[in-house]
């Protein structure tokens, strides 16, 4: 597989040479000069938030903004602080690729995202793809999701500095600092506290209890640079918090029972990536280093109730890749090579060391004639991982295939897409838990929609058929302190996704609409012979909603924001007991900007669950009730 990246690497580069060759004649004549890069994004459903609509979103993180798009389901374990993961179409948090700037974040130990500590003041966009991006020069990595998430930040078009403090409901206070060099570079910085202690009010048919939501505290703070130079960009982040992990409540909130749990993290990542483009031809190069550190305590000292724990974890992650893209009228073949390193520590009870090596490499091919285009695609995987014990290396191919017909406002495109999921190395190797003979978890998706677009409004209708074979899953072996990983399960689901969009300026007064719709079926198709044969995925809701509505006017900006979900069992049994209801929340946004002389003031209010919903995301985690935030930005 080794020998095959390097003869991939020298194609890339020699046909590099070939372009720079061309260059050298003394005549030099331009025909049809083909874009190496962005094409529109015909061939698969996407959704993307950007610009003033994302910025005046009553949300702080790119969890929160997500919640917005068709299909997606964020996990959100109570808490201001509590852990917030994506998941698209029912396909699971492990099969969504998240990208920051093009480079995907990654995490080998348990492969799960905690999109809570991304923050959106700096972000130009973020964007939901359900199979990859419609674009020439990619990674090998970026094929190799069921869905992708892309944040992209903003590249600043002015020097500017600004100055930011807000404060809120539940002890809120932070401090953010911004400073950016017109087209060159920006530093952006971050201090928040929060309490988190809201009141809540559980009800279920046996009990109903009113309490304080206890150990859901947060300090964090965030600093992160980037910087630009024609082609060339870098980006250096990082993140240190402390956090109480609030557990579940549970019933008459017994002293005994409350969560004492604490967490810290510490996240760094550097990250450069190089793009250029000549006649026909485009090279872009990746590079990271990334390190992350996890403390975990559980003391009995504080809560009687639980055993002693006081784990540590750190990973690091070191990844390159090149990618090349060969373009003429009708067609642009794609070649690229992914190779990442990745390592686990910690001391866990009888864990041992353990590195992972993955390489990737990838062949596309993107025909377009007349409104039609296809994108055929084959991507080559080998994983080995390295430690006592290790689990068989795993080769697979994973093919793609993309069509769509383009007509004025109108387009009609299809999917078919087969990837797959490797094992964690929680899933291999955790102490008593870990299987090392677990096999990948594989996803099928075929996707049919239909989209029209005009100057001011955008609507699209996707129809879709996911099929999972050989779900990893935690089940109790003899006892029910003994668990281990094991495939088990066939997951269908069948659904339907409707988007709508309206943007449009009337002088001073404007107006942006954005709006979704899905409706989705989980079903366990694991045995006939199970009593739960046929039973509804948990956490899967049939229908699903969300609207937003930007108001602006002379300096002013009014953007409400609703959210449903419909009900959704916490369980496989589907046990009415274990009915989660539907809720939905309202939250509003109302921005004033100020000049004074040269400087720029902003003042924002937000209410956060307008209504008061009183809702669990997840079953016995009560969210917080209506809050309220205010923020002053100076800002020259």
């Amino acid at each position: 597989m080794y020998k095959f990246n390097i003869l991939l690497i020298m194609l890339l580069l020699g046909m590099q040479s070939m372009a720079q060759t061309s260059r050298l004649d003394s005549i030099h004549t331009l025909r049809d000069v083909a874009v190496v890069g962005v094409r529109p994004h015909y061939l698969t459903p996407s959704q993307t938030l950007q610009g003033a609509m994302l910025q005046n979103l009553s949300t702080t993180s790119v969890a929160d903004a997500l919640k917005y798009f068709s299909g997606v389901q964020i996990k959100d374990y109570g808490g201001l602080g509590g852990l917030k993961t994506v998941n698209v179409r029912s396909l699971g948090s492990q099969h969504v690729g998240v990208y920051l700037d093009g480079i995907r974040i990654n995490n080998a130990q348990n492969g799960q995202i905690d999109l809570g500590r991304y923050s959106l003041s700096n972000m130009e966009s973020v964007s939901l793809y359900n199979a990859n991006r419609n674009e020439r020069l990619q990674s090998a990595s970026e094929y190799a999701s069921a869905a992708t998430v892309y944040m992209q930040t903003r590249r600043p078009t002015e020097t500017a500095y600004s100055v930011e403090y807000g404060c809120g409901s539940f002890g809120l206070n932070k401090v953010k600092g911004y400073f950016s060099l017109k087209n060159l570079m920006f530093v952006d910085a971050e201090y928040q506290h929060t309490k988190g202690n809201y009141s809540f009010r559980f009800r279920s048919e046996h009990e109903d209890t009113v309490g304080r939501r206890n150990n859901s505290d947060i300090t964090f703070y965030r600093v992160e640079a980037a910087g630009f130079y024609r082609g060339l960009s870098t980006h250096i982040y990082y993140y240190n918090s402390e956090r109480g992990l609030p557990g579940p409540v549970i019933r008459r909130l017994s002293d005994q029972w409350d969560s004492t749990d604490r967490q810290w993290d510490q996240n760094f990542f550097v990250q450069s990536s190089y793009k250029h483009a000549w006649e026909h031809f485009g090279l872009k190069a990746n590079i990271k280093y990334a390190y992350d550190y996890l403390h975990y305590l559980q003391d009995p000292n504080t809560n009687a109730s639980t055993m002693f724990c006081d784990n540590h974890y750190t990973q690091q992650d070191i990844y390159g890749s090149i990618a090349g893209a060969w373009n003429t009228r009708y067609l642009s073949l794609t070649a690229s090579t992914d190779l990442r390193w990745t390592d686990l520590n910690a001391d866990v009870y009888k864990f041992d060391y353990v590195y992972r090596i993955d390489s990737k490499s990838l062949l596309s091919a993107i025909a377009s004639y007349r409104g039609f285009e296809a994108n055929v695609a084959l991507l080559y995987t080998h994983i080995s991982d390295h430690t006592r014990s290790a689990a068989s290396p795993l080769s697979r191919l994973a093919p793609m295939y993309l069509a769509s017909w383009h007509g004025g406002p109108w387009t009609v495109r299809a999917f078919h897409k087969r990837i797959f999921r490797a094992p964690t190395l929680n899933d291999l190797y955790y102490t008593l838990v870990g299987n090392v003979q677990l096999r990948p978890e594989y996803t099928s998706q075929w996707d049919m929609g239909v989209d029209y677009k005009d100057k001011y409004l955008h609507l699209a209708l996707d129809m879709y058929y996911n099929r999972i074979e050989d779900k990893i899953v935690a089940i109790p072996m003899k006892c029910q302190f003994r668990w281990s990983m094991v495939n088990f399960g066939l997951v269908k689901s069948l659904g339907l996704s409707a988007t709508a969009g309206y943007d449009r300026q009337w002088g001073k007064f404007s107006l942006s609409a954005n709006a979704n719709y899905t409706c989705q079926r989980d079903r366990d198709y694991s045995s006939p012979a199970d009593p739960e044969y046929k039973n509804t995925i948990p956490y899967s809701p049939l229908h699903s909603a969300s609207l937003i509505l930007d108001l602006g006017y002379d300096g002013y900006s009014l953007c409400t924001s609703w959210l449903y979900t419909g009900d959704r069992f916490a369980l496989i049994s589907n046990n009415r007991e274990d009915m989660l209801g539907d809720w939905y929340t309202v939250d509003l946004k109302l921005n004033k900007q100020f000049h004074i002389g040269k400087h720029n003031v902003q003042a924002t209010i937000e209410c956060n669950n307008l209504t008061d919903s009183r809702h669990e995301v997840v079953k016995r985690y009560p969210m917080p009730g209506r809050n309220w935030k205010f923020t002053l930005q100076w800002r020259m």
